[in-house]
């Protein structure tokens, strides 16, 4: 006589396999609530992070070229084109000294009202390094204000800056050594001469770069960038250079410095008196709905 097995095949019943599958949903959306919320923590974190990493390295580069400004040349205009923000304008100076006002010797002496084309700085240029001849510099004494009216470096009247066609030669003692007021100093000629207007209080002079000057800082809040512009001809009515069309057709160069703008501000307050100002920089950043804000303030040498 045959024996039948009775038992039944292991497995789930379908009542199990639902509960089973019940039971996962729910610790899997327990676990989720306690994983999601360090996650996006971490997420947001990283995100404000770079904000405000992007925000400190726009108000640094500013602030430097700020720092290097030729005196009185920082100016600004609010909302440029009808659009919220601002274009900071400034000329930025590659190098300075002193020159000689009081040698005895007429190549080594600057004079003023007059056609000069040879003199001497009380010592050695910081960053150029003679020998130097070349257009691509200009000089800068005792510029007295921003205005796009007045006698300054941006209207190019006055006798300020010599002219963008001047030859401007830099050399050492040693090559002109008849002419060397101060043994440890430079002496410059310029071609053709150029009549330098008035003297400055403390004998200081300033050399820009004409492929570096001007600089233009437009902060678009529609587009919610902040851009650098460089390398444009100078012009007396900022106006007329304050949107990107309009600096890229005076032959800028620009680059982007930040992004994800929402607001921006510079106000600044000088006193021509005491020779000195203080530029605000003021930067907010937002992405996906954090938002930073950071403000920045910068010492300003206006004498001149």
């Amino acid at each position: 006589m045959r024996q039948h097995n009775t038992r039944h095949a292991a497995g789930f019943t379908l009542v199990e396999l639902i509960i089973v599958i019940v039971l996962i949903g729910i610790v899997a959306a327990i676990t989720t609530a306690f994983i999601a919320r360090p996650i996006e923590g971490y997420v947001d974190l990283t995100r404000r992070a770079a904000l405000v990493d992007s925000a400190e390295s726009a108000l640094r580069r500013m602030a430097r070229d700020i720092r290097i400004a030729l005196p009185n040349s920082v100016r600004r205009i609010n909302s440029p084109g009808g659009i919220p923000g601002f274009a900071l304008e400034l000329i930025p100076t590659v190098d300075g000294g002193r020159y000689d006002a009081t040698s005895a010797n007429p190549c080594a002496m600057l004079t003023f009202g007059s056609p000069d084309a040879e003199f001497d700085i009380r010592g050695a240029f910081s960053t150029l390094v003679p020998p130097i001849s070349s257009t691509a510099y200009r000089l800068v004494i005792n510029n007295p204000d921003a205005t796009p009216t007045g006698n300054n470096a941006y209207t190019g009247t006055g006798g300020v800056i010599t002219p963008a066609a001047t030859t401007v030669t830099i050399t050492r003692p040693a090559t002109a050594a008849a002419c060397a007021g101060d043994p440890n100093g430079d002496h410059i000629n310029l071609s053709p001469a150029f009549t330098f207007g008035s003297g400055s209080l403390r004998q200081r002079l300033f050399v820009i770069a004409s492929a570096e000057a001007p600089v233009t800082y437009l902060c678009n809040e529609t587009a919610q960038t902040l851009t650098r512009y460089w390398g444009y001809t100078i012009t007396a009515d900022q106006t007329t250079v304050d949107t990107d069309v309009e600096l890229v057709g005076a032959g800028a160069t620009k680059a982007r410095v930040a992004d994800y703008v929402s607001t921006c501000s510079v106000t600044s307050a000088t006193t021509d008196v005491q020779a000195s100002g203080l530029v605000t920089l003021d930067i907010s950043l937002a992405d996906q709905g954090e938002t930073i804000r950071l403000i920045h303030q910068v010492q300003l040498d206006n004498s001149r």
